[in-house]
């Protein structure tokens, strides 16, 4: 074959195979835009938008939750007097109106120390509060406002927090870092959980959420999708295993159904007082009910001095390999319990004074004693 043949043969060759890389160039691309197609398609009924990217939760109700709700929160501003010195800006938080009587619901840390109470109002008006009723324990508490000055805004309705259940919808609404109504969203992460109070006494059946919470969100609403109060926000419990997780944060909130049963309570100016018995306990372990035969209940590691547990007769638990003395406590006036929590609950149904009587295993024997309950102690 002359040059002349090869070269023509080879620039054939060559336009063949350019065809062949074009076409399957052609069929790429015509895949590959069929495909993020039938994927947005498919995608969209899932939460995805093909305007917009990722929807987490749906916008428009979030929105419409904030403003509905936003004009009932307060921030909430401290004065601290140290004889005829005043010194304004001592701390804040949030609050919330309850009613149209003035009344607003927030922490009892929020304004434990303050001497003087101002709240900002959403249209921006300051106005002075006055201290109620507190209650340490369950770290809640009631100001009020002059009902004339908060005509026209429509308080937040609480809700029954014994049907909240995790996955919910969570919306926070404060003034983190004195933001003034600052929103959050997030889940409901759990419930009836048990963080101790300033008196180092559990508050039963608290609300964890991941909305973000930092100080100044203290005593505001957490919402549900309904726009009512499930939480009133309390505490966060950060990350302790250095730096690098350092923003890691988790936010509890107190029921509302704690709020609810305290109303009566709270609006009076007066310091609510949780009943106490004087014992601290763990709850029996599986491996001591299989290995030992021991009932479900709580074991008494510790009784307090002068206590209505001492004065009782309970006596602190302690095993030794064949040795076991003590009492674990089984039941309060016959409810079966298996936590600290689930006596604190109960007792939360109590007051200073009352009668209770508790079920209790001691040396392989069912006996019952009788306590009358104190007051729980300031320290």
């Amino acid at each position: 074959m002359e040059y002349r043949d090869f070269q023509t043969a080879a620039n054939t060759s060559e336009r063949k195979s350019s065809v062949s890389k074009n076409a399957l160039i052609g069929m790429l691309t015509i895949g590959i835009a069929l495909g993020f197609v039938v994927g947005l398609v498919f995608a969209s009924p899932l939460g995805w938008s093909n305007e917009l990217g990722p929807v987490l939760y749906d916008q428009s109700l979030v929105t419409q939750l904030f403003d509905e709700a936003s004009p009932a929160v307060v921030e909430i501003h401290i004065s601290r007097s140290f004889g005829r010195i005043r010194l304004p800006g001592s701390g804040t938080g949030s609050g919330f109106l309850i009613d149209t009587d003035g009344h607003i619901v927030t922490n009892h840390h929020v304004v434990d120390t303050a001497d003087d109470i101002t709240v900002q109002l959403s249209d921006g008006r300051e106005i002075d509060a006055v201290k109620l009723g507190t209650s340490p324990a369950d770290d809640l508490a009631i100001i009020k406002v002059d009902p004339d000055e908060i005509r026209g805004i429509e308080p937040l309705t609480l809700a029954d927090s014994s049907k909240v259940r995790p996955g919910q919808l969570a919306v926070a609404i404060g003034s983190p870092f004195r933001q003034f109504n600052s929103i959050g969203v997030g889940v409901v992460s759990g419930t009836g959980r048990g963080l101790s109070s300033v008196l180092q006494r559990p508050i039963p059946d608290m609300i964890q959420t991941d909305a973000p919470l930092n100080p100044g969100n203290s005593g505001g609403p957490l919402l549900n999708a309904d726009g009512e109060v499930i939480g009133i926000n309390s505490s966060v419990r950060t990350g302790d295993l250095g730096n690098q997780i350092g923003e890691f944060r988790i936010g509890f909130a107190v029921p509302s159904n704690t709020v609810i049963s305290l109303l009566p309570q709270l609006k009076i100016s007066a310091e609510v007082r949780r009943p106490w018995i004087g014992i601290a306990g763990q709850p029996v372990s599986k491996e001591m009910t299989e290995t030992l035969g021991f009932p479900r209940g709580v074991y008494v590691s510790r009784v307090s001095k002068l206590s209505p547990a001492s004065r009782a007769g309970l006596d602190p638990f302690f095993s030794f390999p064949g040795d076991e003395k003590g009492d674990i406590i089984t039941a309060i006036d016959g409810r079966s319990i298996g936590s600290i929590d689930d006596i604190v609950s109960y007792l939360n149904s109590k007051s200073p004074g009352d009668e209770v009587k508790l079920s209790v295993y001691r040396d392989s024997q069912n006996v019952e004693l009788w306590l009358t309950l104190d007051p729980w102690p300031d320290t």
